[in-house]
């Protein structure tokens, strides 16, 4: 079976998803060089390697986790002495993580990486491919209805029963160990200082700040744009049990955790990030994938994801246009309508990167592959302190955030 035998059954603005003709309990990722920032959907440019380099980490880091010797040796790890051990020893003592993930592995819907050809790859040869394949197991989204209520949009989640094997959880479940500067919490917690209390904070925290363990906020998923949920609506949303809710919790503080040592073996900060879940026959399972594109990562002070490219457009007069196209979708009560009010009223769109910036982000992705997976996937790729070294000569520039590259050392 290669890609000539596939079906696309979804296209998104920086993923393709494939579903092999004649079998049914398979699909395939393909991760393009395209990218977005701001939920604008397609940019104008592409990331050389991006797609491979992301095939290849969300390959490492689920085989890495499912691996039940991880567990085991997590709960000894001296990077997580930071953090609050009375908190660490609940997780320790969860059903999540001494019946499943120290006896099992972390449970995931990765089934393998192949080429177009449809062959086995392995995540260390994903350079020498055109492309590189997740083989993921397919769920049913149960897709939210929209409804004008009180001049509102508002969305219903159908509780329909299915017959398929699996179904998508419709959440994006939020990890965060601390407040980084540009970190969308602050806005939040300036609006509602109460808010801190709520996600379990004792005191409203500061720029810079690690939290005495990590906390979780929910978003919707399938929703024109991502919106914060209570517990209580993530909860029905999700349409789990409670007890299964709380499992998902477990697994994504433990998942977080494991993931926080990794790359603080690599000499990377993991700061936030989210994960989405798939539920059904074989239990709960991670999914989606797991890469810069989902983690928030800070080497000596420099940021390793798309967080470099939202500097750079963030007080640009794009940006500016989206939060007035959004303020006025909203008055309407129509906010699936932003990216239209931006484009055709507000005549708004992104400009394409400078080439300095761009000749650095092309390298973003495979520097971050070989220094995860500690191989040299992808050739003359500088280390990862030279290329933190090299994002620190960033400037600012016109377009309201980061772009100019200074001279010399």
């Amino acid at each position: 079976m290669s890609v000539q035998d596939l079906i696309l059954i979804y296209e998104g603005s920086v993923k393709r998803v494939w579903k092999p003709e004649a079998i049914d309990d398979i699909l395939w990722f393909e991760f393009t060089d395209d990218y977005s920032v701001f939920d604008w959907g397609k940019m104008p440019d592409t990331i050389v390697n991006k797609g491979r380099a992301l095939a290849a980490v969300g390959a490492y880091c689920f085989k890495y986790l499912e691996r039940p010797e991880l567990w085991k040796e997590l709960q000894s790890s001296p990077h997580l002495a930071r953090f609050d051990q009375k908190w660490l020893e609940k997780r320790w003592s969860h059903r999540m993580f001494t019946e499943t993930l120290t006896a099992s592995g972390a449970p995931h819907h990765f089934r393998g990486l192949v080429s177009a050809s449809g062959e086995s790859l392995d995540w260390k040869n994903v350079a020498r491919q055109s492309s590189a394949y997740m083989q993921v197991l397919p769920a049913v989204p149960l897709r939210p209805e929209p409804y004008q209520l009180i001049v509102q949009t508002v969305y219903y989640y159908p509780r329909r029963p299915i017959t398929a094997p699996r179904r998508l959880i419709p959440l994006e479940v939020v990890f965060r160990f601390g407040m980084p500067a540009g970190s969308s919490l602050k806005q939040r917690l300036e609006r509602d200082p109460d808010y801190a209390r709520i996600l379990g904070l004792d005191t409203i925290p500061q720029d810079g700040e690690w939290f005495p363990y990590p906390i979780v906020e929910f978003f919707t998923k399938l929703e024109p744009k991502d919106r914060l949920l209570t517990v209580q609506e993530a909860l029905l949303i999700s349409m789990l049990s409670p007890d299964e809710f709380e499992d998902m919790i477990e697994l994504t503080y433990d998942t977080a955790l494991a993931l926080y040592d990794l790359f603080a073996r690599r000499g990377i900060e993991l700061w936030d990030g989210k994960f989405e879940f798939v539920t059904g026959v074989e239990g709960l399972l991670i999914a989606d994938s797991i890469g810069p594109d989902e983690l928030r990562l800070v080497h000596e002070g420099q940021h390793l994801s798309k967080e470099m490219i939202r500097q750079f457009y963030r007080g640009s007069p794009w940006d500016e246009a989206i939060r007035e196209a959004q303020t006025r979708a909203i008055a309407r009560g129509r906010l699936e309508e932003w990216r239209q009010i931006c484009r055709t009223t507000l005549k708004a769109e992104p400009e394409r990167l400078p080439p300095e910036l761009k000749a650095i982000i092309d390298q973003l992705y495979g520097v971050i592959a070989n220094e995860v997976s500690g191989e040299k996937i992808f050739a003359d790729h500088p280390g990862l302190d030279d290329f933190a070294k090299t994002l620190a000569k960033i400037e600012p520039s016109a377009a309201g955030g980061s772009g100019r590259v200074t001279k010399g050392n």
